[in-house]
């Protein structure tokens, strides 16, 4: 197969990416290998790991991919699929997510389906202190 052909397959270099990320993890995990379908966390990864791995991510790639989507694709195939994504359409951190805050890695939290925050939470009292008499 021509490198045209394999590039009309994989327009978007997903397989370039798989490659990347399994890189990736072998350094961080201390790994000979890892394939498309194993899990980080199966391999012996965690929270602390994926900082390492993102880190290597924004090195290489220059992305800085959040920390959530790290979580949300824990297969090497999930996650390169993943970046591959063309922005808009789910890929990290892109514009159109939904996923957007400022510094892209923080999560806005509100009140649910567009409820009232209590007046407590917005003065910022606590439930045990609303009733005392300053």
């Amino acid at each position: 197969m021509s490198a045209h052909e394999d590039d009309a397959r994989d327009p978007a270099g997903a397989a370039d990416l798989e490659r990347l990320v399994s890189e990736l993890w072998c350094e961080v995990l201390g790994l000979d290998d890892v394939g498309p379908s194993d899990n980080f966390f199966d391999l012996g990864g965690h929270s602390l790991l994926l900082h390492a791995v993102r880190d290597r991510l924004l090195a290489r790639l220059g992305r800085d991919v959040p920390l959530v989507d790290l979580f949300r694709y824990p297969t090497v195939r999930g996650l390169a699929a993943h970046l591959a994504a063309p922005a808009g359409t789910g890929g990290a951190g892109g514009p159109g997510t939904g996923r957007e805050t400022p510094g892209g890695r923080l999560a806005g939290i509100g009140p649910a389906h567009g409820g009232r925050v209590p007046a407590s939470f917005a003065r910022g009292a606590r439930r045990d202190e609303e009733d005392e008499e300053w």
